[in-house]
């Protein structure tokens, strides 16, 4: 089997989780059809990104929410 790795950009995480995203639906089938346990890449200026997105709209339990999903 072989691993997938997948980049986890500002724009792809707030889509996952933001249902108001014009890419929301495109973000979750995407994420449905991942294989088990992908490998997940980042960096701490997209996560910096995502929270402050997240935290400026005061939307602090959809944040929580993603990060324990990790």
């Amino acid at each position: 089997m072989v691993d997938a790795e997948v980049f986890l950009d500002t724009g792809y995480l707030i889509a996952l989780e933001d249902a108001d995203d014009q890419d929301h639906e495109a973000a979750r089938d995407h994420w449905q059809r991942l294989p088990a346990f992908p490998i997940l890449t980042t960096t701490s200026y997209v996560f910096d990104e995502v929270v402050t997105f997240f935290n400026g709209r005061g939307h602090i339990k959809r944040l929580s929410r993603l990060v324990r999903s990790f």
